[in-house]
């Protein structure tokens, strides 16, 4: 008979819990390039003064100079900001969608760095992660399995719902201040401690997923 709880968490996805940790992560990503790419369209026609670009534009006033860096090879602000969204958004997409064919997490990095050479933010560590976690979609684990004790195997899979809940709505808390806070010292400075905070849920998401994944496909 097919189970429907794991450890007392309900199986309500299709998804093996290292996809719906890809597609979570993939989806901040590609959110966040969607928004630099808005900023730097704003800029319009104009060329930056090198390949290290402020996504923000002179006519907003920042918290002590601070602004949102990024990088791109294309010597233009609109094209660039075009460009940023369009792979942005492809990074949502494969991650969400298309990860589980072949070579799938190899074409995601390469989207993901595509992205960040045309504008689209400095996320390219959290693409990273994201690239070499969906290596292990489908797979059997075990190296996991032997390494990972039971114990927190279970406390990790009845924390995971919890823990994508909490990077979700810090995820979302993070992207609305991104755009709301350009000419607010008071909320730029929430972005830190929001930051710091992140690390735990995206930490437990990724060891949650997997041991998800065994605890999902026992050794029969």
């Amino acid at each position: 008979m097919k189970r429907n709880h794991i450890h007392g968490v309900p199986i309500i996805f299709s998804l093996t819990g290292t996809r719906l940790v890809v597609a979570a992560f993939g989806s901040l990503c590609g959110l966040t390039g969607i928004i630099a790419g808005f900023f730097e369209i704003l800029q319009g026609n104009s060329i930056p003064e090198s390949i290290v670009i402020s996504t923000i534009g002179p006519e907003y006033t920042m918290y002590e100079d601070f602004t949102y860096h990024a990088i791109t090879i294309i010597p233009n602000f609109l094209v660039t900001g075009v460009l940023a969204i369009i792979t942005s958004s492809l990074v949502i997409l494969w991650s969400m969608k298309y990860i589980q064919r072949k070579n799938g997490a190899l074409i995601l990095l390469a989207l993901s760095v595509a992205q960040m050479l045309v504008g689209g933010g400095w996320v390219i560590d959290l693409g990273v992660i994201t690239s070499i976690l969906a290596t292990r979609i489908g797979k059997p684990l075990n190296w996991w399995r032997r390494n990972l004790p039971f114990n927190v195997r279970i406390w990790l899979v009845r924390f995971f719902p919890f823990s994508l809940i909490s990077y979700v709505l810090i995820s979302l808390s993070m992207l609305v201040l991104t755009i709301i806070s350009v000419n607010s010292e008071a909320l730029i400075k929430l972005l830190e401690p929001l930051a710091v905070v992140m690390f735990l849920p995206i930490l437990l998401l990724i060891f949650g997923g997997l041991a998800y994944d065994i605890q999902n496909n026992p050794v029969r």
